[in-house]
């Protein structure tokens, strides 16, 4: 205030302080860096050279002061910000989608970073604080963890409209045994839970391809290369797909994972928050 009013007087003014008050701070300043900061010589007040070098190093700090606290109320006011988000590669069910987009059309400002890999990669990096949350075909058997759960979709057979099973209103677990199946890799969770429950059936899979993206699952079982089980969400819409219902049928339960007792940024918070206002229940 010194420098823009050129007098000790007026600068007091403004500041609505005494003129003493100012005088006293900025010898005191002067005596700390031990230089010289205005040139008191003149009736106008000016700064040293020492105090030009001075100024333009106080001027930085203070815009960058306030630039990141106008950063930081952004993040609080949800009009800035990342949110970090893991998913598997079964990460566009319906369901799973339909929460990106409420969440997007909620808080357009917010940038979404998406990281798709397998469940236990993702588990992994959540603890590691590289996430803000992932959602998961996962069991909820790690108390580092906490978790929301979206409603269950059911799994179906896919084929071909020229596999013979296309015309099947139901088909068994055990029905497959002898068909040449498409899956997941080995590392992802959802794969190992169909093994499972092939096993719990007498029966094994006899596994023709595996892929970490389901779009090339899709294709190859549209070339006629296999049949697969996948979310009915993501082959209701493929016209070269048909799907048939498992008897008894089969659901899989995604959950959205965070780290437990983890500050999480507002960005995640609102995400939890829109998720639970959508009926969901804490696990």
């Amino acid at each position: 205030m010194v420098r823009e009013a050129g007098s000790f007087t007026r600068a007091a003014e403004r500041l609505y302080v005494s003129q003493p008050a100012v005088t006293n701070a900025v010898r005191s300043l002067e005596e700390e860096l031990g230089i010289q900061l205005f040139d008191r010589s003149q009736k106008l007040v000016t700064l040293t050279a020492e105090g030009r070098i001075f100024a333009s190093h106080v001027e930085k700090i203070m815009h960058g002061i306030t630039t990141t606290v106008e950063e930081i109320h952004a993040l609080k006011n949800l009009t800035s910000g990342v949110l970090t988000l893991g998913l598997t590669p079964l990460g566009a069910m319906r369901a799973i989608v339909h929460q990106l987009r409420e969440y997007h059309l909620a808080f357009p400002d917010i940038q979404i970073a998406l990281r798709e890999e397998d469940t236990s990669r993702l588990q992994q990096a959540l603890l590691e604080d590289k996430l803000d949350l992932a959602i998961l075909p996962a069991p909820k058997d790690n108390p580092a963890l906490s978790s929301l759960s979206f409603t269950p979709e059911e799994l179906v057979i896919c084929c071909s409209r020229s596999h013979p099973l296309h015309r099947r209103n139901t088909l068994e677990l055990k029905e497959l045994s002898a068909e040449q199946l498409i899956l997941l890799k080995k590392d992802c969770l959802y794969r190992q839970e169909l093994i499972d429950a092939f096993e719990e059936t007498g029966s094994l899979p006899r596994i023709a391809f595996e892929s970490q993206s389901v779009q090339t699952i899709k294709g190859l079982v549209a070339a006629g290369c296999g049949v697969s089980i996948l979310p009915e969400s993501l082959v209701e819409d493929d016209t070269a797909l048909a799907s048939i219902p498992l008897e008894p049928p089969l659901r899989l339960t995604n959950r959205i994972f965070w780290k437990t007792n983890h500050h999480l940024s507002h960005a995640a918070e609102a995400f939890l928050n829109l998720f639970k206002k959508g009926g969901s229940s804490h696990e």
